[in-house]
Parts: structure tokens; C-alpha cells; sequence
């Protein structure tokens, strides 16, 4: 194998972009990518910071041979941790919210390929989870689940399930958007579906976007 390919390999098995590994080598993008592409040669003192920057020993740079190459701290993978909350949202009347600031009681955490299944690319600094109750979401999301929440959606998205306070009521319904404002409605059919319009509007506080919610089973 080439030298250039091979300081590329290792390069990505360490997972440097070409600019972190000019940074550490003491060198510029420009010639690393050339020395990458076989468009240029190198030195024998070029040779020794990149192995020493790529963690390995210079003569891993003219074989073919697997090696393993040392991550730092920073790249190996951290686990998907989600904040668990000390709130409520009531699939209701409403719960009247005492304080904007809930308290972090625990935390769920996911392996990497399980975080991505579930929540896409969003970062896990901008999911927060609190539990439901009351019943007018019944059918979707029942009382005592938790849900989990897309707190960068601190605004209307679309239609959707969302958290929101209104006159310091904090719950969960679907808003829609129609002509006439955004339509709360809820899932249980039994509740009335009513209009949040530009007459009332300064009372909406969005706090996030549901998308997911995970029930518990309760027997006692």
C-alpha cells in the first residue's frame, strides 16, 4: 500500500478530519491531502509527526498490516444520555406550573445505534422526558407515561403533539394549525376541541415537541 494511502487509513480508523491531523503534525491541509493523494513525497521528519500524531510507530506507515489505532477521550463514542425531569403535563384540564425550572431526577441512557433509531440526529441535550397525567390524550398516550420531548421546538412546528402552558396550565394536547388560530385538540374524544387566536395568544408558552412517548404498566 502507499504511504499516502495508509496515512489516510490510519488517519480515519482514528477519526481526524485532515485538518486535526495537519494541527498535530505541525504541517497545512494542503500537503497533507497532497501526501495523501500521492502528490507529493515527504521528509523523514514529516514522516515521524504524523505517526506520532496518528498515535502509531513510523514503520506502521509502510505495512499493510491491522493495527490498532489509540482513540482519544474525546472520540470515543459517549453514551445518549436523556435528562429525566421532576414536571408533569396534564393530558387535561391542565396542571398549573409552579416554576420554570424543573429538576433533573435521573436519566435514561441509550447505546449510540438505539439513540439514532429513535431520535434521529437530535442532540441529546435537547430531549428532556416528564410523565403524563390525566386522560385526554387516552388512546395515544396514556396517564404515567413518559414522553419525550423536543425542547428545541419551543415554538409551533407544524401539527403535532406538543407541551405547552397556557395561563400557567402546563399540558399536552395536538395543536393544528386552521384559518381561524391553532386548534388544541385531544385524543379522547370526550374533551372539547378548543381555539388558541390572536386574541389569546400572549397566554401560549410552547415548551416542546413530543416524539416519543413510552408506557408504563402499573398492577397495584
Amino acid at each position: 500500500m502507499e504511504i499516502g494511502k495508509r496515512i489516510r487509513q490510519l488517519r480515519k480508523a482514528k477519526k481526524m478530519t485532515i485538518l486535526e491531523l495537519a494541527t498535530s503534525a505541525g504541517s497545512d491541509v494542503g500537503n497533507i491531502s497532497r501526501l495523501e493523494t500521492g502528490k507529493q513525497g515527504f521528509s523523514e521528519t514529516t514522516i515521524k509527526k504524523i505517526a506520532s500524531a496518528l498515535g502509531v510507530k513510523v514503520s506502521d506507515l509502510f505495512t499493510e498490516e491491522e493495527i490498532t489505532v489509540p482513540l482519544t477521550t474525546e472520540q470515543v463514542e459517549k453514551p445518549f444520555t436523556i435528562d429525566v425531569l421532576d414536571a408533569e403535563a396534564s393530558a387535561g384540564g391542565g396542571r398549573v406550573s409552579t416554576t420554570e425550572v424543573a429538576e433533573t431526577i435521573t436519566s435514561i441512557v441509550y447505546d449510540t445505534a438505539r439513540a439514532l433509531e429513535i431520535f434521529g440526529h437530535r442532540p441529546a441535550e435537547t430531549i428532556k422526558v416528564i410523565t403524563v397525567t390525566g386522560d385526554s390524550m387516552s388512546g395515544t398516550i396514556e396517564t404515567g407515561d413518559y414522553i419525550f420531548i423536543d425542547v428545541s421546538k419551543d415554538y409551533f412546528d407544524g401539527d403535532g403533539i406538543y407541551v405547552f402552558s397556557f395561563k400557567d396550565a402546563v399540558m399536552v394536547k395536538r395543536l393544528q394549525f386552521t384559518a381561524d388560530g391553532l386548534l388544541v385538540r385531544s385524543d379522547n374524544k370526550t374533551y372539547t376541541d378548543w381555539l388558541i387566536t390572536e386574541k389569546n395568544e400572549q397566554h401560549l408558552k410552547v415548551i416542546g415537541r413530543v416524539i416519543y412517548s413510552h408506557g408504563i404498566s402499573r398492577y397495584v
